[in-house]
Formats: C-alpha cells, sequence, structure tokens
C-alpha cells in the first residue's frame, strides 16, 4: 500500500481539488501537477476550438482529434473497429511506447497465446518483458458522457507526457483505448445538454437540461442497453467490439459510467455475495488490489467513493464482468452524474468537468494499478487458461447437443452467436436419441466444453436455480439455448463415443430449397415453423402476391413423397399473382437466400384435409404496424419490437408518439403494438383507439400494455400485477426497516425463465412444434384468465421457473397462471402478451408469438364460451385449464 501510494503521488498529485473549476476549465487543471508535457502535441482545445468540459463533445469532434493525434504521434495508432447503425465510427487507439509499435503484432501473438492451452506457456524471463493489455472502455451509455468526454484528456497524456513514469508505462503496457462503446447515444446526449445550456449555467435539477424526453440518449439507435448486450452480441456496436476484445484478449477492461446525481464514485469490487459463481477468487483479488490504486488517488484529492455496495459482478453480459469470464479484470466505475454542464447534488454543486476529471482520474490510477501488477496479471492469464481446460475435462458435461427441428432460421442464428464468442461448435455426426428426444444431423449443434471458452459455455448452457443472495442488478438468469427454444440435452463422454462430434462448423449461409417449381405450379406452400418464414411472407406480400394461412391440416404430394402440412402453412395461390412470372423469380430468390424450404405443387385438389381453395384458407395481408412509444413507456420494449421488425424483418413500422394519438389517422394501421408502460391516455384518445378495434383494427398489448388493453378494449378488470411489497405488509407483523428492501427483493421475479404450455391450434401458437415454451419474465405479473377459454392460450406450467430467480411464493403463485389471450372485439382482434416476447433481441424462441399476432391476426375468428362454461370452470387457481 505504501508502494502504490508513493508511485500515485509521483503520477497523480496534485490534481486540482476544486469541484467546480469556477473560472472554466483549462487543460492544466485536468493534468497531473508539475508533469512535463511535449508543446508540439496538439492540445484537444486546438483541435475543438474550446476546452474540454466547456461543452459535451460530438462523436465527431474526439474522432476528428483522436486520428489528428494518431497522425502525428508515433505512440498512438487508430483503428476503426467499425461503425454504428447511424454509420458513426466505432475507433480504437493502440498506445504504447515506438519500440513496441513496432512488433505489435508479436506482441499481440505473444498475448494471445497466454490464451491458448495448446500453447507452452512463456519462461519467467520471457514473461517479465511480455507488455500486459488495458482496454479502456468509456459511455456505453450515451448520457452518461463524463467517460467519452475525458478521453482526449487521456490521450493528449500519454501522447504527450514526458514523465519517466509515463515512458515506462508505455515500455510495458499496450493500452487499447475506445473513446466510445455507444457513438450514438453519444451524438443525441451532447445534442440534448448543448441545445440547452445557456450562458449562465443552471444547477436545478428540474431544468429541462437536466431531464430528457423519450427515448433517452442511455441507449443506442434502437433504444437497446449496449451494456447488456456483451453476452447477446445482437448490435453491430458489440459485434464490432467483441472482435476486437477476442483479437486481444485484454488483461484488465474498465467500463466507465455514470449513477445518481447525488450519489459519488463507485469503483469495484461489487457486493461480494452477488459475484458470479463462475468468476475465479484470484479475479476478485486482483481487482481489489486495483482498487487501492483508485482509493489512494481519490483519498490525495479530497474525492468521496465507495466499493463492494450496490453493484455486482453476476450477469456476464457487461462490459465490466465478460473479461471476468476470459481470464481478465473488468472494473465497473460510476461516476455521480451532471446530466448536463451543471447540477445541485446534495454534495453540492456537480460540474461536468468535475466528473469528467474524476474518470480521468481513475484511467491513470487503472494504468498505474496495471503496471505494478503486471506480472500478476499475466501469471493470472496463464493459470485462469490451465484450470478451465482442467476443469472442463474433469467435468461430467462432455458437450451440449442442441436442436432447432424444422427451423434453420434460430439454428443459423445460434450458431452466428456462438462464433462470436469464439466457441468451437461442431455438426452432429449421426441421427442420437437422448432423452427420450431424437437429434438429426441437420437441425443440431455440438457444442464441447473441453475447450479454451470452457467457462463461457457453462454460463451460456447451465440452468440457474440455486443462489448465495436475493437481490439482483440485472436480470438472474441468461441461458441461450432456452432464450432461443432450442431442444437440449447434456452429453457425457460415453455420449459422444461413435461418431456424436462431427465436423467442426464454420460460419454457415442461410440456403433454403425450392421444390417442384416448374411451369406447372398452381401454388407454392412453405412451413411456417421457419423463423425466417415472416420475412418470406412479408416479400411476397409486398411484391404483390396474394397469401393464405391453412387453420387446419391437409396433404400435398412432392418430390419426396406426400407430406401433412400443419396449420400455419402458407399458401401462395400462382392464379392469383397479377405477374407470375414476377412471382416464380421471387420465389426462386427468396428460396437461395432465407433459408425457408418453399414447394411447389401442381393442383389445389390435395390427396387429404382441406383443399386449397378452402374457407379454412385466411387470406393474409401486409401488416401496417405502429408502435406507440413516448413518456412512460419502456423505450427497451418498444425499441426491441421495432428493431425486430425492422432489422430481421424489413416490415415498415411507425413510431407514433402517445401525445399525437387523438389527431392520428389509425384507419392507417392495421395493428396496434402497446408494449410496457403506462398509458395516461384522455377517454376521447381511448374511445377513439376502442372503435378503431371494433372497425376492423388489431391491437396487441405487452405487459403494461395488456393491462391496458384489458380495461379499455376489453372492458375487464387489468390482469394481475407484481405483489412488489413485503409478503407481511397486510398481516400486521413486525418487520425491520433494514430488512426492507431485501423483503421486497424476495417478491420480485430477479429477471427469470418460465415454461408455458401452448395450445398450438391456435394461431398465435401455430409454427411452434412442442406444447411448451420458455419465455422470460421480468415481472410477476399474469392475465386474469378468460371466462371464454377459447381465448386462453398459453398458462405457466404448475412447476413454472426453468432458469432463474423466484420467490417460491412468486413460483407456487404464477403456477397455472394465464400468460397469452387473443380473442376479438366487432371486427377486429386483440391480443395480450403477459410477457416480452422480443426481450433484449435474444428471445428468438418467442419472437414467432409476436409475429404471429401481426401476420396471422386474420385467422383469428370470434368464438364463444359453451354454454355450460360457468366461472367455476375458468381454472383461475391454475388447475384444470387445458
Amino acid at each position: 500500500m505504501r508502494h502504490a501510494r508513493a508511485l500515485l503521488l509521483t503520477i497523480l498529485l496534485p490534481f486540482l481539488a476544486a469541484t467546480l473549476f469556477a473560472s472554466g476549465p483549462v487543460l492544466e487543471d485536468y493534468l497531473p501537477r508539475g508533469g512535463s508535457y511535449d508543446q508540439n502535441v496538439l492540445k484537444p482545445a486546438d483541435s475543438f476550438g474550446f476546452e474540454v468540459g466547456e461543452w459535451h463533445l460530438r462523436p465527431e469532434l474526439i474522432v476528428a482529434y483522436l486520428e489528428q493525434l494518431a497522425d502525428s504521434s508515433d505512440r498512438i495508432t487508430l483503428e476503426v473497429q467499425g461503425r454504428s447503425y447511424e454509420q458513426r465510427k466505432q475507433v480504437l487507439l493502440t498506445v504504447t511506447s515506438p519500440r513496441n509499435h513496432a512488433r505489435i503484432e508479436e506482441i499481440r501473438q505473444a498475448h494471445l497465446a497466454l490464451s491458448d492451452p495448446s500453447v507452452d506457456p512463456p519462461d519467467d524471463a520471457a514473461l517479465a518483458d511480455m507488455p500486459a493489455v488495458i482496454w479502456l472502455g468509456y459511455s456505453v451509455h450515451g448520457n452518461e458522457p463524463s467517460g467519452a468526454n475525458a478521453t482526449p484528456l487521456v490521450a493528449y497524456h500519454f501522447a504527450a507526457s514526458q514523465s519517466s513514469e509515463v515512458l515506462d508505462q508505455l515500455d510495458n503496457l499496450v493500452i487499447l483505448l475506445d473513446p466510445m462503446l455507444n457513438p450514438d447515444g453519444i451524438a443525441r446526449f451532447a445534442h440534448w445538454a448543448n441545445t440547452h445550456k445557456g450562458r449562465v449555467l443552471i444547477g436545478d435539477p428540474t431544468h429541462r437540461e437536466h431531464t430528457e424526453l423519450f427515448p433517452s440518449a442511455r441507449t443506442n439507435h434502437y433504444w437497446f442497453d449496449l451494456n447488456r448486450d456483451w453476452l447477446l452480441a445482437q448490435h453491430p456496436e458489440t459485434r464490432n467490439r467483441l472482435r476486437t476484445f477476442h483479437r486481444w484478449r485484454p488483461n484488465i477492461v474498465t467500463d466507465h459510467h455514470e449513477m445518481g446525481s447525488n450519489s459519488t464514485f463507485f469503483f469495484q469490487p461489487g457486493v461480494p455475495s452477488r459475484k458470479n459463481p463462475l468468476i475465479p477468487a484470484r479475479n476478485v483479488e486482483l481487482t481489489e488490489a486495483i482498487a487501492r490504486y483508485h482509493a489512494a488517488a481519490f483519498d490525495d484529492v479530497g474525492r468521496l467513493y465507495y466499493s463492494q455496495e450496490g453493484f455486482d459482478d453476476f450477469y456476464p453480459g457487461k462490459g465490466s464482468t465478460y473479461p471476468d469470464l476470459h481470464g481478465g479484470v473488468g472494473i465497473l466505475f460510476e461516476q455521480a452524474s451532471s446530466r448536463g454542464h451543471l447540477q445541485d447534488t446534495q454534495n453540492g454543486p456537480l460540474a461536468f468537468p468535475t466528473t469528467i476529471e474524476n474518470q480521468f482520474i481513475v484511467t491513470l490510477s487503472t494504468v498505474a494499478g496495471g503496471m505494478a501488477l503486471r506480472e500478476d496479471l499475466l501469471r493470472y492469464r496463464i493459470d485462469f487458461t490451465n484450470r478451465t481446460v482442467r476443469d472442463a475435462r474433469a467435468g461430467s458435461t462432455a458437450a451440449y447437443l442442441v436442436s432447432f427441428p424444422s427451423d434453420q432460421g434460430r439454428r443459423h442464428a445460434f450458431l452466428d452467436l456462438l462464433h462470436q464468442h469464439q466457441i468451437e461448435v461442431h455438426a452432429l455426426g449421426r441421427l442420437r436419441e437422448k432423452g427420450g428426444v431424437t437429434f438429426r444431423p441437420e437441425d443440431s449443434l455440438v457444442i464441447p466444453t473441453v475447450q479454451p471458452q470452457a467457462l463461457l459455455i457453462e454460463s451460456l448452457f447451465e440452468p440457474l436455480t440455486e443462489f448465495t443472495d436475493d437481490v439482483f442488478y440485472d436480470v438472474s438468469t441468461w441461458s441461450v439455448a432456452l432464450s432461443f427454444g432450442a431442444r437440449l440435452a447434456v452429453l457425457d463422454s460415453a455420449d459422444l463415443r461413435g461418431q456424436t462430434l462431427g465436423e467442426p462448423l464454420g460460419p454457415e449461409p442461410r440456403r433454403g430449397n425450392l421444390y417442384g417449381s416448374d411451369d406447372g405450379v398452381y401454388a407454392y406452400l412453405f412451413d411456417w415453423s421457419e423463423y425466417r418464414a415472416p420475412a418470406v411472407l412479408n416479400s411476397l406480400l409486398a411484391a404483390g402476391a396474394s397469401a393464405r394461412v391453412a387453420t387446419a391440416p391437409f396433404n400435398v404430394n412432392t418430390v419426396g413423397g406426400t407430406e401433412t402440412m400443419v396449420p400455419g402453412t402458407v399458401v401462395v395461390p400462382v392464379g392469383l399473382s397479377s405477374d407470375a412470372e414476377r412471382l416464380h423469380a421471387t420465389i426462386e430468390q427468396l428460396a437461395r437466400t432465407s433459408g425457408v424450404d418453399i414447394h411447389g405443387v401442381g393442383s389445389g385438389l390435395t390427396p387429404g384435409g382441406i383443399d386449397l381453395g378452402s374457407p379454412s384458407m385466411i387470406p393474409l395481408e401486409s401488416p401496417k404496424v405502429a408502435i406507440l412509444v413516448g413518456l412512460g413507456i419502456s423505450a427497451y420494449e418498444a425499441g426491441a419490437a421495432w428493431h425486430l421488425l425492422d432489422q430481421r424483418f424489413e416490415i415498415p413500422v411507425s413510431l407514433l408518439d402517445t401525445s399525437r394519438l387523438s389527431r392520428a389517422a389509425l384507419e392507417s394501421y392495421s395493428h396496434l403494438v402497446l408494449v410496457d408502460g403506462r398509458y395516461t391516455l384522455s377517454q376521447d384518445t381511448e374511445k377513439h383507439i376502442a372503435d378503431w378495434v371494433s372497425s376492423g383494427g388489431t391491437i396487441v398489448g405487452i405487459r403494461g400494455g395488456a393491462r391496458w388493453v384489458d380495461r379499455v378494449i376489453r372492458g375487464r378488470s387489468s390482469p394481475s400485477e407484481s405483489t412488489d411489497s413485503a409478503s407481511a405488509s397486510d398481516s400486521g407483523e413486525r418487520r425491520r426497516y433494514g430488512e426492507y428492501r431485501r423483503d421486497r427483493a424476495r417478491q420480485l421475479v430477479g429477471g427469470s425463465i418460465y415454461e408455458v404450455e401452448l395450445d398450438r391450434t391456435h394461431p398465435i401458437a401455430y409454427g411452434y412444434i412442442d406444447d411448451t415454451l420458455p419465455v422470460f419474465k421480468s415481472d410477476a405479473g399474469t392475465l386474469e384468465p378468460s371466462s371464454n377459454p377459447y381465448e386462453n392460450i398459453a398458462w405457466y406450467s404448475e412447476s413454472p421457473r426453468l432458469s432463474g430467480y423466484s420467490s417460491e411464493e412468486n413460483q407456487e403463485r404464477l403456477g397455472g397462471g394465464s400468460a397469452i389471450q387473443a380473442g376479438t372485439r366487432g371486427r377486429g382482434v386483440w391480443v395480450l402478451l403477459a410477457d416480452d416476447p422480443n426481450f433484449r433481441a435474444i428471445w428468438y424462441g418467442t419472437n414467432k408469438l409476436f409475429l404471429n399476432s401481426l401476420f396471422l391476426s386474420p385467422a383469428i375468428r370470434p368464438t364463444s364460451a359453451p354454454a355450460s362454461w360457468s366461472s367455476e370452470n375458468q381454472s383461475g387457481d391454475g388447475h384444470d385449464h387445458h
């Protein structure tokens, strides 16, 4: 500790102690006092035209300055990792000594070899000369901008400093500087804060500068939280970043954030009882050792800070936890936010330059700690690699076998996800039976556990049902096999014998097949069980084709013989097309690129079941979708629905602000989507929507949106909501005040995975081949069972939890509860979903429920309860509802 403080005194002291930069920030106020800097290196203000902290920096300003530094400094190189949705550059600086730059590829390869168990580790002498790698990552949340705004200071410091300490660091470290993990969000917030800045700074927390409108700049273009996407890898910003991460496998990864304005400064370790159980104890020891450098730095300038409280290292999809499962040390920083240029707080006025300064301080303390612990970090990587593979060999699980029957779309997406994480995947070598389930080679993937990514594989596949704590900062489970709706089997070493393990699989293009296409085609058919089937249907409808969905089974003669087509099969009659030649060309192109098999048949008369002109073939139309957005509505859920339709299925979507609903021409839309949120609409607007449904519109309510639809469209009491208060709240029982937060947490569903039982005869469940389905639950809400039994489509199983935290009380209460309903009002349709089917873009297994509510709603016809049906048969207790 004494050595750490002495080193920090040399590097960091004395930082400006004032918290307000009352006379305006200048570069020297940020930099360590007494340091010598090369005056030929471009200063940030000479590029921007103003000092860091005076205005919020737009991404293009940051990138331009870093490009100028890289062009002029032999300590810095710049590369473009990729581009965001809005086509902003994701740049990366490599900062090290000129000598290291001359052999940077050699350094990278040697460092990467530490993560390869097949390569002998370097001897002590080689390790003593090996640089450690530190990745500095800033502002994954756009409205937490102090990190990104600190990056010009960081780059300048390492480009210009002449101190012996910095020169030593550059000789012994490779620093990867990622200035903006979310450039689109940074751009939105910079525009907001700068637009509302006056000559006189306003600290009033209710000032418009500090209160963003919907949607906040926290998220990326599609309103996703990118700090949950490291594991899910669904967005270009993350995928670009993961390529860099796996190209280097850094020893330390920093993740610079902001939190509530009345807070101080947090750095890890987090809450000890909420550490992911797969993270080695040595990781925590190293985190604690580095934390002492942060503490010493803040002690020296008199700043308030804390550790081991509030934040955790449980969910591995965050930037500070993902590295922990790769032999690195992830470090979360949380700075109290000025949310603009100046804000009054309980700790006094908080100026934007102060927040930037604190991020700069902990950046330098991280580098100082990484320098001092360099060999420890490198040895830890070697030990982690060897222990991971050794434990995998000793474990009982030799491989995970997953299958996606009749769905190449989900299989393709699943394989792609695993490849993003450098996970080795094999084909299934032969037909296998396991646990009463048949696994076919063409549908299946085998993931062996004995490989360098063994720890991440275990995290991705193993369900979680036992916990040392019942409070979670984020979700409590993330099983990708369940989120994809895959069939899963766990294989031991005996199961792998006999050619079970096929060839390693690389990236695969989507390929479908066209069967029976010739001049005599009467109609084209395709199975709705394929994930990409809605994309094929949408393309055909957009091309002017006529399509229908079968609501009863039928047989057809194909090149492979007679096949039974199930309800949900889409039929495209050639005779109803105004341009048969164009239809044939479109079909051929879709079969080549979609991954969906399409069959051509020569007659409308079938050998069994309904014929192709049957009234049970319901005409379909292109959905014209509007998603309601605005204050009080979940931007995450609205963004997930928007992203799914726009990015994956190329379906036009209108984002309709609730403030404009009273003036909206609802007849322009076929579907309204209401995600979770509080809908405070006027009675006239509610009547406007209700009349639109009665006239033929379809309204889809999800979570809180379902409660609104149930009340306004169905005229019923709201679906039951989570009992968020402590269980003893109405009993008169005495409870300790200090236990309130924990008691409350026990009543919540901590982002868990539940099982529902599906009525697969209903159009909302078309395309599913199993009677049960995993769903993601983020609250304890259910739907009030409908008095019409035909409107109840899915129920939670009696013992519903598959993975994740949920109190026994909630499991018992949710078991048997209603999860999905649909019915009619007038000529329109309503659909209620108790859970978000599009959660974080990773729930491929439940996306179809949402897509069916859009494409197949015309197949939902009016029903009524049988005359003998009474309230006693409604199964409100969850029993006898099948």
